[in-house]
């Protein structure tokens, strides 16, 4: 994590001028020591172009250098730049998922030169410090001001909520890069013509999981423990029902407040409880300072940790370090998935960035991958907002874990979950090797 707090305009230099490869790797450690940045009274746009230097004025994308780029591509740009309104947590706790998920866009723009649809492709990018209230003034200024013609990103769903009403008043499409929101896609109340998610839902991956805990690693009667707050309430909740359908027991729930430094109390109340496993949801920082206290507190000689992928995600498993060992997770992603798209989407982004790849910038490539299929099959007419958002509907491709489509009812990704286990790599670091498939999953089945 960084020792100190992103202004806006450190977050333009940390995007725009190659800084952001050395941010991702002191993210990787996932502490949390930053307090929660508040909204400027006199805002100035983060703007970078798609690769390439920075500047208060927004420039027309670049093409990637061969020297900090993967393979590229693309038609030279004939018309005036797109502008893409991108949301992220810069600073706070969640710091690390923003800029990965911002690598992981830039890495799918690099990929076409930055141009698609005869288009160069510019990023807005607005930090929203893991701020409903900073979100939502951030989508403001992006759509009133800056006149953006599309939003993505965005990782808290709390900040999604904020912006759902304002987005759909103002008729902008947005592709949410992490917001997990389950109602945003779920709910025919909620869901939108004008809102698409490349992320799942909380709760899609964690469903089929419950039953899987159940049926294939025999667990009778399991303890949940997460995060206090909605995600962490979705995803244990959509692990517990499913399990106790198949027919397995929930003997007790542990929920812990976000940037929980001791985690001891909340232990010692799994400690006491008698199950055959513990189902887990932790992210960023929070995961990094959980699994090395779980095992420290003895519980994992009592119980085998399970859980959603975040809680072991590659970008604090070196922090987590042996006491992640083990620990069976499912997700949407893996670095170590064999296929070629991921191979070339790995050798990419640590050429770019000399940092992991992770489900935040696997989600982020998705979400810029996404853009530039519907620019490519509109010929970069994003203006006609109706004939964009079908372009959208019907985004079809193979990436780096496999097909992506978005569900026709919901909008939400139809996905391949994997089952992973953390195991120590040939080279002695850390990884989640898959050992088992669920299929492709879509956000309407659980």
């Amino acid at each position: 994590m960084l020792g100190r707090q992103l202004t806006r305009r450190a977050a333009l230099q940390t995007i725009g001028g190659g800084v952001l490869g050395s941010l991702l790797l002191s993210a990787c450690g996932g502490s949390s020591s930053e307090t929660t940045e508040t909204a400027e009274s006199t805002p100035t746009p983060t703007t970078a172009a798609a690769s390439g230097g920075s500047s208060s004025t927004p420039t027309a994308a670049a093409s990637p250098t061969p020297s900090t780029q993967g393979t590229t591509g693309g038609t030279p740009a004939t018309g005036d730049p797109v502008r893409v309104g991108v949301i992220a947590t810069l600073s706070g706790v969640y710091t690390s998922l923003g800029e990965n998920m911002i690598g992981g866009i830039q890495v799918a723009l690099d990929e076409v030169g930055g141009v698609a649809g005869g288009r160069p492709i510019e990023l807005v990018i607005e930090d929203s410090a893991g701020s409903p209230d900073q979100a939502l003034a951030k989508a403001r200024q992006l759509i009133e001001r800056d006149k953006v013609h599309l939003l993505a990103g965005v990782i808290l769903s709390n900040e999604a909520a904020a912006l759902r009403d304002f987005v759909v008043e103002q008729q902008i499409p947005w592709i949410i890069g992490n917001a997990g929101l389950p109602g945003l896609t779920r709910d025919p109340n909620m869901r939108s013509p004008y809102i698409f998610r490349v992320s799942c839902a909380n709760g899609q991956y964690e469903a089929p999981f419950g039953q899987y805990a159940y049926e294939k690693l025999g667990y009778r009667r399991i303890v949940l423990t997460a995060l206090d707050y909605s995600a962490g309430h979705d995803k244990a909740g959509a692990f517990g029902k499913r399990f106790q359908e198949a027919g397995g027991e929930i003997v007790g729930e542990v929920y812990a407040p976000i940037d929980t430094q001791d985690y001891g109390p909340y232990l010692q109340r799994i400690q006491q409880m008698d199950a055959d496993a513990v189902f887990a949801f932790y992210s960023g920082g929070d995961a990094a300072r959980f699994v090395p206290q779980y095992v420290d507190f003895g519980l994992a000689d009592m119980f085998p940790l399970i859980g959603s992928g975040d809680t072991v995600d590659e970008n604090i498993l070196a922090e987590q370090g042996e006491a992640a060992l083990g620990v069976v997770s499912v997700l949407h992603y893996s670095p170590l998935y064999d296929s070629p798209e991921n191979q070339k989407f790995v050798e990419e982004f640590n050429a770019r960035y000399n940092a992991p790849t992770g489900q935040f910038s696997y989600q982020g490539y998705l979400n810029g991958r996404v853009i530039v299929e519907a620019l490519n099959a509109t010929d970069g007419n994003v203006e006609d907002t109706e004939s964009f958002l079908q372009a959208l509907r019907e985004v079809q491709f193979v990436g780096p874990a496999g097909e992506f489509r978005f569900h026709p009812e919901s909008q939400g990704p139809v996905i391949p979950v994997f089952v992973r286990r953390v195991e120590e790599l040939p080279d002695g670091t850390l990884g989640n090797v898959v050992i088992d498939e669920l299929g492709a999953v879509d956000d309407l089945s659980y």
